[in-house]
């Protein structure tokens, strides 16, 4: 199975509305990992919602230098083509690329069924209050310097899903009590 892990910034919530400004996507292929990485220059920043920059660290100076959506689409789509698509949320993902492609006119021909990291976290760590990137983050001891980029949180999701994916029921319990003593001790 072709893997390809995800993770997009955007100017805000809403798929046709919103624009992705950055992308990060990590292709496992036959045990071989192929990374592809960029800032997306906004079309419409007038329409970026001001929390959603702030969170995800855009400005100017940074994505002067981006390519703008058009410009990248193809290769975007080429880097997913016949993936199985893993993300964090991978739906929110999912519906931003394929509206890029749609408004670009490129056939996005990634498979149909994702793995949503999400998922996995509330199977595996159901005991936690949070599955968020953030809390897995802190139960596993992975720094959050850098977090909400789109290279480093793709990274950090994919660390995740092979932890949660190779997760024994011993494992399980450790992680248990460590959330536990951690919670305890906050």
């Amino acid at each position: 199975m072709k893997l390809a892990f995800i993770d997009i910034e955007t100017t805000g919530l809403t798929a046709g509305y919103h624009e992705i400004i950055e992308i990060a996507i990590i292709r496992d292929i036959d045990g071989k990992m192929q990374l592809y990485s960029t800032r997306i220059k906004p079309n419409d920043i007038k329409r970026a919602d001001a929390k959603a920059l702030e969170i995800n660290g855009y400005n100017d100076v940074e994505w002067i230098d981006a390519p703008y959506d058009y410009e990248v689409v193809d290769e975007i789509a080429s880097w997913l083509d016949g993936c199985t698509l893993v993300g964090h949320n991978v739906q929110f993902d999912h519906e931003f690329i394929e509206d890029l492609c749609w408004r670009h006119k490129v056939t996005l021909r990634c498979n149909r069924r994702m793995i949503d990291t999400i998922t996995l976290a509330h199977e595996h760590l159901w005991f936690m209050d949070s599955h968020s990137l953030s809390a897995l983050r802190l139960l596993f001891g992975v720094s959050t310097v850098g977090s909400h980029r789109a290279l480093k949180d793709c990274n950090d999701m994919r660390t995740m899903y092979y932890k949660l994916l190779r997760a024994s029921a011993l494992r399980r319990l450790w992680w248990r009590m460590r959330y536990q003593i951690k919670k305890t001790l906050s």
